[in-house]
């Protein structure tokens, strides 16, 4: 199944997450998802990360740790500056 397929299976026609899934691979391709609503270079700070996946996932808090887990977003040591992690 192409990836693009399998993406709408999570996601509704506005592109917000509608179901979170099982497997660990597709909840990465849902992560990678949601990584492309920020911009390369830009800093945010962790009420603008809220406010982006506020859109897009009702769990924003999980999902922000799981961004940054998942090395799809970089931050600050003290948690202040968040940006897009442009090696992946």
């Amino acid at each position: 199944m192409e990836n693009k397929e399998l993406l709408m299976r999570y996601i509704d026609a506005d592109g917000v997450v509608k179901v979170w899934p099982g497997k660990a691979k597709n909840r990465l391709m849902i992560l990678q998802y949601l990584a492309t609503k920020f911009e390369p270079v830009k800093k945010y700070s962790e009420q603008e990360v809220n406010l982006i996946l506020m859109r897009y996932v009702a769990d924003y808090v999980t999902r922000r740790r799981d961004l940054i887990e998942n090395h799809l977003l970089k931050r600050t040591d003290d948690g202040r500056i968040y940006w897009l992690n442009e090696e992946n």
